[in-house]
């Protein structure tokens, strides 16, 4: 079988090649790097799901509801708060260093936003599954405090460290915290679930004290009822419609585990269709405010889209192999899915002209697409990536 998927990948391989245009090269010689790139992050959560993926699917199931709209939503917070500090750094408003107040009411800002999504989500797969939903919630109240934490002083550290070097922190700043955030977030929430089950007070302590921090950064430096108010009512909509991705891995669930490596890959999916609908997104938003793009069927920017489509299928590849490892040494046999590679490219090519098209109406209707795009077209690729693994997955391995 090992054999078997190594000749079908190098033979896809020459496919990609082939199909590969001469069109924009940036698409190869930037995205695609940043791509792999963040694909290798995605596998350590990944790594991680599948390790304890039937625990959550049987002990815990509301987690899956929940799951989707925590990743993807965590790192629109804090890609939004690493724009907040980057802009204060450039108006003089905060000083490069970790002790400004801006900072600390930053992670009270992020973990109140974080946990109240948290509670929406929670509520409705609270509703969905029933099993074990209060020890659902605690597990979740401690690594969602404990990761705001580390993410909100990572954001500061990520944004002021360029800025006093001398750097663009808004190049770097939003990539780097939003692949930390994916970093963080499965295996955390492991570590908060086997911590749970096998010394329980140790738990019940930690999650005190986690919390009593929290209320002492809020006693002492307050919270931006501005920033909150604007960012609330977004972060609600968005998350409802997580809520529908993650009702959808939990309902499928035992289907998608017995396909063992779409368990395994499911975050980098989600990701890397994400990846793919913000690059498109960005760009656009850019040429429009610069007045480049006129009407909606746009030759250069529908270019940029096929260009990246042809950097997909080489993607899957890389992703499947990674996946495929990865199950071995968790001692699971792998087959070979023939219509993820076929339908993988489909699917970012959707993503894609979908983050162009939210870009172009919000522009039209008088919205800035900066502020919509990013987390508008990342919440529908986590629905779109979340059916697509389901699909997949219910397809026999050939």
């Amino acid at each position: 079988m090992k054999n078997l998927l190594i000749d079908n990948v190098i033979n896809l391989l020459k496919i990609s090649r082939w199909m590969r245009p001469k069109l924009e090269g940036s698409a190869w010689k930037v995205t695609f790097p940043a791509l792999v790139f963040c694909l290798l992050l995605d596998f350590v959560g990944g790594t991680f799901l599948g390790a304890y993926f039937d625990k959550i699917m049987v002990s815990y199931p509301i987690i899956l509801v929940v799951l989707p709209g925590v990743m993807g939503l965590r790192g629109n917070i804090y890609g939004a708060l690493a724009s907040r500090f980057t802009t204060a750094l450039f108006l003089g408003e905060m000083k490069p260093s970790l002790r400004e107040r801006i900072v600390h009411q930053g992670v009270v800002l992020g973990i109140v936003l974080t946990y109240l999504v948290l509670i929406v989500l929670w509520v409705v797969g609270f509703f969905k599954v029933k099993k074990n939903a209060l020890d659902v919630l605690l597990i979740l109240s401690a690594s969602t405090i404990f990761v705001s934490i580390l993410l909100s002083y990572a954001t500061a550290m990520v944004s002021v460290l360029p800025f006093k070097k001398g750097l663009d922190p808004d190049a770097v700043a939003s990539p780097v915290i939003t692949s930390v955030a994916d970093i963080l977030t499965i295996p955390c929430m492991i570590m908060f679930i086997l911590l749970f089950e096998r010394y329980n007070c140790a738990f019940r302590v930690i999650l005190i004290t986690l919390v009593a921090i929290f209320v002492i950064l809020l006693l002492k430096f307050g919270i931006e009822r501005r920033v909150l108010f604007q960012l609330l009512p977004v972060l609600m909509v968005l998350s409802l419609i997580e809520s529908v991705s993650g009702s959808l891995l939990e309902g499928y669930s035992e289907i998608i585990h017995r396909a063992f490596i779409f368990s395994v890959i499911y975050p980098a999916i989600l990701d890397s269709l994400g990846n793919y609908g913000c690059v498109i997104g960005s760009k656009t938003s850019t040429r429009l405010h610069l007045g480049e793009i006129e009407r909606f069927l746009d030759y250069r920017t529908l270019k940029d889209i096929a260009s990246l489509t042809t950097t997909s299928l080489p993607l899957c590849l890389i992703m499947y192999f990674l996946g495929y490892v990865v199950s071995l040494n968790l001692g699971k046999a792998v087959g070979i899915y023939y219509i993820f590679f076929a339908l993988y490219p489909m699917f970012a090519f959707v993503v894609m002209f979908l983050g162009y098209s939210l870009a172009f109406l919000s522009y039209k209707f008088g919205l800035d697409p900066d502020n919509v795009t990013v987390p508008s077209i990342t919440t529908l690729a986590d629905l779109i990536g979340t059916a697509f693994t389901i699909f997949v997955s219910m397809v026999k391995v050939l």
